[in-house]
């Protein structure tokens, strides 16, 4: 592992700005590429894949962290044209607009950071999407994602918050849905296993990536 470095800044460095040098763009499962707003691809590089478009400025979700990474490799198997989709923890908006991008017809994005809320915001009117989300500061329950009416649930929290959230969760999927559940190291499992588990959705997928775990649970059929 790198060492972590610390320098000062120059006296005319824009010390705002001066974080996205460190960022490219990054590919992601067999179709996705995450492209920095403030950043051109070079010819040929998409080709074949979707360009995701983002701008965190200051909250979770660049694609970087493997929760994040993970949680876009279920996006890509998971999601269906038409799908109404829950992101749980939407921090920069990254897993909605992906979500839209591959085909989602809505999202209702919650997230408690109103930081996170602002950039995403911004994220989905630079990219003209605001009109398929529903965002909101908050958590389930929430209205704008009622009972049975949610195909797939992304919840890039904590295990802690997958497993105290997860009877709401549970509530405003339809039956058979999809929750996929992140944050979460591997050695978490057991803690949302049980939390999960106990209100009737089965395990289905996972994803990892070095020590941290993405996990696929299918709700009850009826």
């Amino acid at each position: 592992m790198d060492e972590l470095a610390i320098r000062d800044l120059d006296d005319n460095e824009d010390w705002q700005n001066s974080w996205k040098e460190h960022y490219g763009a990054l590919t992601v499962g067999h179709r996705l590429i995450i492209k920095p707003s403030w950043l051109d691809l070079e010819p040929g590089e998409a080709e074949g894949r979707i360009v995701i478009e983002l701008d965190p400025g200051i909250a979770f979700g660049t694609g970087y962290h493997p929760t994040t990474y993970t949680c876009m490799e279920a996006l890509e198997e998971q999601v269906r044209p038409g799908m109404k989709i829950l992101d749980l923890g939407s921090g920069s908006g990254i897993l909605t607009i992906t979500a839209l991008m591959l085909g989602a017809q809505s999202v209702v994005a919650l997230d408690i950071d109103g930081q996170a809320v602002t950039a995403s915001r911004q994220n989905f009117r630079r990219l003209r999407l605001q009109d398929r989300v529903t965002l909101a500061k908050g958590s389930v329950p929430h209205p704008a994602a009622a009972e049975n009416t949610i195909d797939l649930a992304v919840a890039n929290i904590s295990a802690r918050g997958v497993a105290d959230r997860s009877p709401f969760i549970l509530q405003s999927l339809r039956p058979g849905g999809m929750l996929v559940a992140s944050g979460l190291l591997a050695t978490q499992r057991p803690e949302v296993d049980d939390a999960v588990l106990e209100l009737g959705f089965t395990p289905e997928l996972e994803w990892p990536r070095e020590e941290w775990v993405t996990l696929g649970y299918r709700a009850p059929a009826g």
